[in-house]
């Protein structure tokens, strides 16, 4: 990854998509960031650029709307035939939670949808629409092309409070499984990152999280350097794999990747072993 290449972040207005944002931004990337919002997006690029002197524009996405995602990817490729620049980077940010704690039956059935709505269609469709594209760039520039999906220990472990969050995002691995194992070889290489904890409005909304101090919470810092690690390529060992911030750095992932075994860090259920 060098100093053209364009990073989209869906979901990079605010939260952890906008720390990301700004964290590629701040490294010198031409960032492309979405939201439900065209005016939200559109000002969250312009308060990066300001910030950090980048190349950072805003677009409206619903990532669960096949047009919408289109649209993007239309947007995409002008800009890059406009600015000479090539898409090697795409974070599948954008996501939801429920709106409240509890068994899954007391839900709102509508809140339910919402949530896989958003966390698993989305990355579904926007996989579905830009892969092809992404492979494209590989084989044109001969350089590997790279997607963080923004993944959960949720995911991983499970959160029983949140039932259909979780369910989101542990289809993500599955969805990561296919993308790697038909990807690799053309220069495909996708991650299953955790963010940790960070302080958001979705994590403060969540009562789960009420007796968190300061320690207790993951530092954007170490989720941004994740990022930009697996970005970079020097962690690709890890493709089709979990990592989290606030517990993995990229040293001890880059330390780890030399013999890592078939399942290590994937969502493996094998009822032949113990």
């Amino acid at each position: 990854m060098n100093d053209s290449t364009l990073v989209l972040v869906t979901g990079g207005s605010r939260g952890i998509g906008r720390h990301l944002a700004a964290g590629f931004a701040a490294a010198g990337h031409p960032v492309l960031l979405t939201a439900t919002s065209a005016a939200g997006a559109e000002r969250a690029a312009a308060e990066i650029a300001h910030q950090t002197g980048a190349t950072v524009l805003g677009v409206r996405l619903d990532v669960a709307d096949p047009e919408s995602v289109a649209a993007l990817l239309d947007t995409v490729t002008g800009l890059e035939a406009e600015r000479g620049i090539r898409l090697g980077v795409l974070v599948n940010n954008a996501g939801v939670i429920e709106s409240t704690e509890g068994p899954v039956w007391e839900a709102d059935p509508a809140d339910l949808v919402r949530v896989i709505r958003t966390n698993t269609i989305g990355p579904f469709l926007v996989v579905h629409r830009f892969v092809p594209h992404l492979l494209d760039v590989a084989a044109a520039t001969g350089e590997p092309v790279r997607i963080i999906d923004l993944n959960s220990g949720s995911g991983a472990t499970g959160t029983p409070q949140y039932a259909a969050y979780s369910a989101s995002k542990a289809a993500l691995f599955r969805l990561a499984d296919s993308v790697h194992h038909f990807g690799w070889e053309r220069g495909l290489r996708i991650f299953e990152m955790s963010p940790g904890v960070i302080e958001s409005d979705m994590t403060r909304s969540m009562p789960i999280h009420d007796r968190r101090t300061g320690d207790d919470w993951t530092s954007p810092a170490a989720l941004v350097d994740l990022a930009l690690a697996l970005a970079g390529g020097w962690l690709d060992a890890w493709s089709g794999r979990y990592v989290r911030a606030g517990v993995d750095t990229p040293e001890s992932l880059a330390a780890a990747a030399d013999g890592l075994a078939e399942n290590t860090r994937r969502l493996r259920l094998d009822p032949r072993e113990g």
